[in-house]
């Protein structure tokens, strides 16, 4: 089914397909034993799972058209709750500032976690992949926890960033738009302890598609900061540092040992067809 549903020709295959997946998956899924298997060798879907194995999320994508994809996913606790997620995103406004639940979740193909604790309970980053539209993606930083009912919930104001006016704003997720002919990372690395992702600004690679983000090369992060229960924003990860610099030198002769020579000619040769280079 989820074959079907990524690589058929015709958008009403696909949807019916999608919604019987949905169906055999969430039978499967409702099996107490179901929480024992990994569902390892399922193509096309991302299972996330915590080291605690408190739950586990599927997520997949559904394409419907080239401007628009839906998402579909389930969270499963080691209780054995089951909960859907149904995407709302298209009917959404103030994404950055709203909290969702699981019937309402702003769809996105996850592919990262990462836990940490706040308020003397664990949170959880979620990483994902929205696909969007035809010339335009997103990179979505979400925030899941657990309310004191187990219920999921999407959002809460631990996220900062830094608005188009160049202030610092607190969010309850992140979203970076960014142009469909380039490449942008979002990820949690491990070493640094940080969530890095690339800097935008704005252009135009693809003309008619107008302008949209795209990476200058400098990368951007994020700090957890327990005192201050927030994810707090760095400017620019890595620092140019003068006292790390290889080379420190305006000339040839610097460069080799304190000389102002010139650098030596170099003695031309005959390629094997006879000519000089």
């Amino acid at each position: 089914l989820m074959e079907i549903v990524r690589t058929d020709t015709s958008q009403t295959v696909r949807e019916e397909t999608a919604e019987l997946l949905t169906k055999e998956f969430q039978a499967a899924l409702e099996n107490p034993q179901s929480y024992q298997y990994d569902f390892a060798d399922l193509q096309g879907i991302s299972v996330l799972q915590p080291e605690s194995k408190a739950f586990r999320i599927f997520t997949w994508q559904l394409y419907l058209n080239k401007d628009h994809y839906r998402y579909l996913g389930f969270i499963q606790t080691a209780e054995g709750k089951l909960f859907p997620l149904k995407d709302g995103s298209d009917d959404m406004r103030t994404v950055e500032f709203s909290t969702y639940k699981a019937k309402d979740w702003y769809g996105a193909l996850y592919y990262n976690l990462k836990p940490f604790q706040h308020e003397g309970k664990e949170h959880y980053l979620l990483f994902g992949y929205d696909a969007y539209v035809f010339y335009h993606r997103r990179k979505v930083l979400e925030v899941l926890y657990f309310n004191d009912k187990g219920e999921p919930r999407f959002g809460k104001a631990v996220v900062e960033m830094k608005d188009g006016r160049g202030q610092i704003r607190t969010v309850k997720r992140m979203i970076l738009e960014y142009s469909a002919a380039v490449q942008v990372s979002l990820n949690y690395l491990d070493l640094e302890g940080i969530v890095q992702y690339d800097h935008l600004i704005y252009g135009a690679p693809i003309p008619e598609g107008g302008p949209s983000g795209v990476p200058d090369g400098s990368y951007c992060g994020l700090k957890w900061n327990p005192k201050a229960g927030k994810w707090q924003y760095i400017d620019k990860v890595h620092k140019d540092d003068p006292n790390n610099v290889l080379i420190n030198a305006t000339s040839y002769g610097q460069m080799v040992g304190g000389s102002s020579a010139a650098p030596p000619k170099r003695k031309r040769k005959k390629d094997l067809f006879g000519r000089m280079r």
